[in-house]
């Protein structure tokens, strides 16, 4: 009755008053208030369909044959969702998008020799994997009989997608069977769609939840493959060498009874497809992950490889031109989330509103766990923040099951090193503390008037972070000690993982209430039901690892107003600059859509995006390559968002000297024009000015754009006629600001928030916006009608967004702009004098990668990668977790 358009809770609260009566017990008044927010919460959700782009000679065939098509596991799929609460709405348009990605992946019926390849951009933690699902039950009751699921590459991460493929495909608890062969020949109970339709549950399981896939499967094994098979066979793999050989070696005894290729219908699917799939080195010489995939994907006539990833930058670097390779030449489809998703804007806001509700920006780490550590670190304590942050937790968990949830999992996150070491001292340490309150809760919680130091504390962290969740502290008080008393800390590492893959028996069971310590096995892929609080002190820079590690996205309903994280400056900053410049690429793939243009298209806009440096820059360290890297610049926001305050280099006094110089030139060379804001303006100044001015300012050595020369030598050699001149203006601050004399006027120079970075003489051009100019500053350049008109054309074509971005201007340039922002000194460290930033608009359009007026080609030797990316430390790599 109510699934049908939005309803508050005053409109779910009439519809049950009518059916209250008809229950056959009491109803309390406190019962109809849960229900109503229950329902309003899940009747509410919705979700948009993606946009999808293309190959050429796409021909869709699903429309037309899907009436003749038994529905049948879909339908059971699609009763389970149901049955878990999951909302009708999102069920609906999950039953639209898995159509429209099964119809871009091929009809399994048709003859002859294909291969189609595809790539799914979703979000971290938005369920890709209840798409995944969707796909693999509709796949199979289309006719594709063997489904492979590459499931990220630690053990623990593919039990997990194991155990969801149990329920939601094979319908029976693979756990149960035998350790010893790798296919599913034990019999074990049923679960999942099982319990619906036991007559479905016959697909067959080559691998288990205790059992991966190995050489001695299918050497103890005897199953086939047959060529017309009756039910569906599925892998659920780890991306790792030997793995994926086995399989390889298995597929080619089958092919061998079929004369050689294998005619059973492939659907590969690559969960977390940017991970160790990309081949990062030459084609002649791929990488083992990316040639044993390949060389799966060529034993079969008919194959499917569908790519999910919530980072595109990576899957687009491969070469199109390589027929065997995975780059997704057949389309790319960009999934929505749903609007219960916590994400990126979510917790940290954008540049434009930067959001700080129940964030936490740490300052106290760096004396006990520097951000850049090696791994011999010793540990001697915990942070302060902390040991709060276990506090919040703490209080968290008795609120959770003050509002009944009291069955629901709980955790809280700690990501402070990379290395294994270091991990197993902060566990320690996590595990004394944890005890230690613990022990307090339990002996002095009970007492109302109790002083203790600890219950203090806790009785702070609940007025600081929980006072407005419609709780008291008495209430919390009382709750605690059966809330906590069953908190534990986990620890999770490569070591653990490997332990899994060696002793069968093994089970890493995850407390119900857990603490969970770790690095990069921890951060991708794996899901921490109930997560709450995150404690995130990383040196992350490439956006694609960054994204990756947040695994506070995700649904939270129900607590989502008990999520707290505590993180660094700077990757928080990091975080709303890499979600920008993946909906950069969103809303450029929409754009694409409308223009018709494929996803080769589309793969070249995301090879020149400029943040794809850092990606190809990472990827060449790995295999200690130095290379050269073609972005764009044109359409795109550069702009110093860091500044060198390096006493030793003396960056402040330089780049006051290169503007200076910079003006002298302007006056004699340029022509003064007026601008709607009276920011002074000239015309007309030849590139070789802004290219002497670029090249003497010293910018922060972590910029890739600013820090060397290669940004001046393009303009100095750019082609293009319209840049040949440049146009400068210099941007004023409120009329009551300091003055300094510029150009020859007095003009009110700008203030920013300027916040020093923890680990090196660097300075934050406003704080958490990481933003120096303003939104409008390029728009105020144009005049007013041309303005009118794109911020009109935006909003019939995005009418959900609150505000146009800024680069939707940069089309209607004449010529490019460099933007000069003379900042006032911060008020700690007035010596320093004033800064010069600089903003750099490249006319252009992003959506149009023909265009190669902007092009820019950089060299990424190794003191580029060590300046880049702080991750890498070059430290023992037996110790690092991955």
């Amino acid at each position: 009755m109510l699934q049908d358009g939005q309803h508050d809770e005053a409109s779910v609260r009439s519809t049950l008053e009518t059916f209250r009566p008809t229950v056959d017990y009491d109803l309390s008044d406190e019962d109809l208030d849960y229900l109503c927010r229950k329902l309003a919460e899940q009747l509410n959700i919705d979700v948009d369909l993606g946009t999808a782009i293309t190959a050429e000679d796409f021909e869709p065939w699903l429309k037309e044959k899907k009436r003749d098509i038994e529905w049948e596991r879909w339908a059971a799929y699609r009763t389970l969702m149901l049955r878990q609460g999951r909302s009708p709405k999102v069920i609906d348009k999950l039953d639209d998008l898995t159509d429209d990605i099964l119809d871009f992946a091929g009809d399994p019926t048709v003859g002859g020799s294909w291969n189609r390849r595809g790539l799914v951009l979703g979000d971290v933690q938005s369920g890709k994997t209840a798409t995944y699902l969707g796909l693999f039950n509709k796949a199979a009751d289309a006719g594709y009989r063997l489904v492979i699921l590459l499931a990220g590459n630690t053990e623990v991460l593919r039990r997990q997608t194991q155990a969801r493929v149990d329920e939601a495909f094979i319908g029976r608890d693979t756990a149960r069977q035998g350790r010893r062969t790798g296919a599913d020949t034990t019999p074990s109970k049923h679960i999942g769609i099982g319990l619906i339709r036991k007559d479905l549950a016959h697909t067959v399981g080559m691998t288990t939840v205790l059992r991966d896939f190995r050489k001695s499967s299918y050497e103890a094994s005897s199953i086939t493959l047959p060529k017309d098979a009756a039910h569906p066979f599925v892998f659920v793999l780890k991306k790792n060498k030997s793995v994926l050989s086995a399989v390889q070696q298995w597929l080619e005894e089958q092919a061998a009874a079929y004369g050689g290729v294998i005619h059973t219908p492939l659907l590969l699917l690559d969960d977390e497809s940017d991970y160790a799939s990309i081949n990062t080195r030459e084609d002649s010489d791929p990488t083992a992950i990316n040639k044993a995939i390949r060389d799966i994907l060529s034993l079969f006539a008919r194959s499917s490889y569908v790519a999910f990833t919530a980072t595109p930058f990576a899957n687009i670097f491969m070469d199109h031109g390589v027929d065997n390779d995975l780059f997704p030449k057949d389309f790319v489809y960009s999934l929505e989330a749903p609007s219960n998703y916590v994400g990126s804007t979510t917790v940290f806001g954008t540049t434009e509103d930067v959001k700080t509700d129940r964030l936490h920006l740490l300052d106290d780490v760096d004396d006990l766990i520097p951000l850049r550590h090696k791994s011999e670190l010793v540990v001697p304590a915990l942070p302060a923040s902390l040991k709060e942050a276990v506090r919040t937790f703490f209080v968290a968990n008795a609120i959770r099951d003050l509002r009944g949830q009291t069955d629901q999992p709980r955790a809280m996150l700690v990501n402070v090193s990379r290395f294994k070491r270091v991990q197993a001292q902060v566990h320690d340490l996590l595990q004394e503390e944890v005890t230690a309150l613990n022990n307090a809760v339990q002996l002095h919680c009970s007492m109302p008037g109790s002083r203790h130091r600890e219950i203090e504390r806790l009785r702070r962290a609940y007025e600081a972070h929980f006072a407005d969740t419609g709780t008291t502290w008495d209430e919390v008080r009382k709750a605690l000690p059966q809330s906590v008393s069953d908190v534990r800390v986990q620890l999770f590492n490569s070591d653990r993982d490997k332990a899994l893959i060696e002793e069968e028996e093994l089970s890493w069971e995850r407390p119900p209430r857990m603490v969970a310590v770790g690095g990069d096995v921890l951060s991708r892929g794996l899901t921490l039901e109930g997560l709450s609080t995150s404690y995130f002190y990383r040196a992350v820079t490439a956006s694609d690892t960054l994204m990756q590690m947040a695994r506070w996205f995700g649904y939270r309903d129900g607590y989502q107003d008990l999520c707290h994280l505590w993180i660094n400056h700077d990757s928080a900053d990091n975080y709303r600059l890499a979600a920008e410049s993946i909906e950069d690429l969103r809303l450029d793939l929409r754009l694409m859509l409308r223009q018709k243009l494929t996803p080769e298209h589309f793969g070249l806009a995301v090879k020149k995006h400029p943040t794809s440096l850092l990606i190809t820059a990472r990827n060449k360290m790995r295999n200690t390559q130095s290379a050269t890297k073609v972005v764009s610049l044109a359409g795109r926001r550069l702009e110093t968002t860091r500044l060198n305050v390096d006493p030793k280099v003396g960056a402040p006094e330089k780049n006051r000297l290169a503007l200076t110089s910079l003006l002298e030139a302007v006056l004699a060379e340029g022509t003064k024009a007026p601008t709607p804001v009276q920011w002074p303006r000239w015309q007309g100044v030849p590139r070789t000015s802004i290219a002497d001015f670029l090249e003497n300012y010293v910018a922060d050595p972590g910029d890739p754009f600013f820090s060397d020369a290669t940004l001046s030598g393009w303009v100095r050699r750019a082609r293009a006629i319209r840049f040949a001149t440049w146009d400068v203006v210099i941007a004023k601050g409120h009329k009551s600001a300091k003055r300094e004399r510029i150009g020859g006027t007095d003009i009110p120079i700008p203030r920013r928030e300027l916040v020093r970075a923890a680990d090196r003489p660097t300075l934050r051009v406003s704080g958490a916006r990481m933003r120096l100019a303003g939104p409008s500053d390029v728009a105020s350049l144009l005049p007013s009608n041309v303005r009118e008109q794109i911020e009109t054309e935006f909003r019939e074509e995005f009418p959900e967004k609150k505000g146009v971005p800024e680069t939707r201007f940069y089309k209607a340039l004449e010529r490019p702009v460099l933007m000069i922002y003379l900042l006032q000194p911060p008020d700690d460290d007035q010596t320093i004098g004033n800064l010069v930033a600089v903003k750099v608009a490249i006319p252009g359009d992003s959506t149009d990668p023909r265009n190669s007026e902007g092009e820019v080609e950089y060299v990424i030797n190794t003191v580029a990668q060590q300046q880049w990316l702080t991750e890498f430390t070059g430290a023992d790599d037996e110790d690092i977790d991955d």
